[in-house]
C-alpha cells in the first residue's frame, strides 16, 4: 500500500491505458467484422463486374445505342397498340346522381335500339345492372368500374342489334364489389378483371347469348372482328335454338287484302273461293334421290370472350367529366 501510495501517479496511469487498451481491442473488433462484410460485398460486386464484362454482346457503346433503338421501337410500338386495342378512360367527377342519370339514360336507349331492330330482349331486362337500379347509394370507389361495364355492355348490344339477332338470351360480366349479387345468373362469378403487370392491359371478360340463324351468328362474328375495341373470343357454343310463342309473328288477314267478312274456317275446309289460301304448301323435292333439302334452324349461340383495353395516357385523363357532360364511350 505504502508502494500504491508512493506512485499513485503511476497506477492511475496504468489504469487508464488498461481502459484505452480494452477500448482500442473492441473498436478493432467491430472494424475487422466491418472489413470482413466490406470485403464480401467487393468480392460480390467483383463477380458482377466480371460476368458483365465476360457477356456476350458486350456493353460497348455501340451496343448500348442498339439497346437504346430497341426500347424506342418497343415505345412506338405500344403508341401504335392503343389504335388497335381499346383504351380505358376512366371519368372524373363522378358522382350518385351523374352515374344514376348515365345509366337510365343508356338502358332506355339499348331497349329503344333493341324495338327498332327487332330483337327480343328479356322480360324486364336490366342489362346486369339491375342490382344498381334498385339501391339508393353506391360506393364511389364503385362508380367508374360500372361506367366502364355500361360502356362495354352498350357496345356488344350495337354489335348484336346490327347483326339483328333474334333475341337477346343474356349477358353476363365480372361483379363489382358488393352491390352485384353473387347468386345472380348475370354475372360470372369464378372470373375477375385482370391486368398484365408489363404492358399494363386490362382484361375484362364477358359472356354473351343470343337466338339467331346462322348468318346473324356470321354477322356478330364479323361485328366483333371489325369493331374499334379489341374482342378476343376464347369460347362458342352453338346449340339449337327455342322459338318462343309471342315471337312467332303472324300477318294480319287486312294486310294481304282479305275482306273484313272473311270467315277463316271456309278457307280452312276449303270452302269459298279462298280455300287455297289455308291450304299447306309442300316443300319442293329434291332434285336427286337422297339429296337433303337445307332449311334454316334457329340457333342458341353462348360466346366468352375478353375485352383488352390499355390504360390511357396521363394526359388524356380528366378529358371525360360526367358532371359537366355525359360519360364518353371509348369505342364509338
Amino acid at each position: 500500500m505504502d508502494w500504491i501510495k508512493r506512485n499513485l501517479l503511476f497506477v492511475v496511469g496504468l489504469a487508464v491505458a488498461g481502459l484505452f487498451l480494452l477500448a482500442a481491442g473492441f473498436y478493432l473488433y467491430q472494424s475487422w467484422d466491418g472489413a470482413q462484410t466490406a470485403y464480401s460485398e467487393l468480392q460480390t460486386k467483383t463477380s458482377a463486374l466480371d460476368t458483365i464484362v465476360s457477356a456476350d454482346p458486350f456493353p460497348n457503346p455501340e451496343n448500348l445505342k442498339q439497346v437504346k433503338e430497341e426500347q424506342q421501337r418497343v415505345e412506338e410500338f405500344k403508341k401504335s397498340a392503343r389504335d388497335r386495342f381499346g383504351v380505358q378512360i376512366k371519368p372524373d367527377g363522378l358522382d350518385n346522381a351523374a352515374f344514376k342519370g348515365l345509366l337510365e339514360s343508356r338502358l332506355a336507349g339499348l331497349v329503344r335500339d333493341a324495338e327498332k331492330t327487332g330483337v327480343k330482349l328479356p322480360d324486364k331486362y336490366d342489362f346486369t345492372f339491375g342490382e344498381q337500379r334498385k339501391v339508393l347509394q353506391i360506393p364511389d370507389k364503385a362508380l367508374v368500374p360500372l361506367v366502364l361495364h355500361l360502356d362495354d355492355v352498350t357496345d356488344l348490344c350495337r354489335i348484336l342489334y346490327a347483326a339483328r339477332v333474334h333475341s337477346l338470351v343474356s349477358i353476363k360480366r365480372t361483379t363489382v364489389g358488393t352491390n352485384d349479387s353473387n347468386s345472380s345468373t348475370d354475372f360470372l362469378l369464378a372470373k375477375k378483371v385482370t391486368t398484365n403487370t408489363v404492358t399494363g392491359a386490362a382484361i375484362y371478360p364477358y359472356e354473351i347469348a343470343f337466338q339467331g340463324f346462322s348468318s346473324e351468328l356470321a354477322s356478330v362474328l364479323a361485328g366483333l372482328r371489325d369493331a374499334p375495341a379489341s374482342y378476343n373470343i376464347k369460347t362458342l357454343n352453338v346449340e339449337r335454338g327455342v322459338a318462343s310463342d309471342s315471337s312467332a309473328s303472324s300477318v294480319p288477314m287486312a294486310a294481304i287484302g282479305l275482306p273484313n267478312g272473311f270467315n277463316p274456317s271456309m278457307a280452312r275446309y276449303g270452302v269459298g273461293p279462298y280455300a287455297r289460301m289455308q291450304q299447306p304448301v309442300a316443300a319442293a323435292a329434291p332434285t336427286r334421290p337422297n339429296e337433303p333439302v337445307l332449311e334454316p334452324k334457329l340457333l342458341r349461340v353462348t360466346i366468352g370472350l375478353d375485352i383488352v383495353k390499355l390504360t390511357a395516357p396521363a394526359s388524356a385523363s380528366g378529358t371525360n367529366s360526367p358532371s359537366a357532360a355525359p360519360v364518353k364511350n371509348t369505342r364509338q
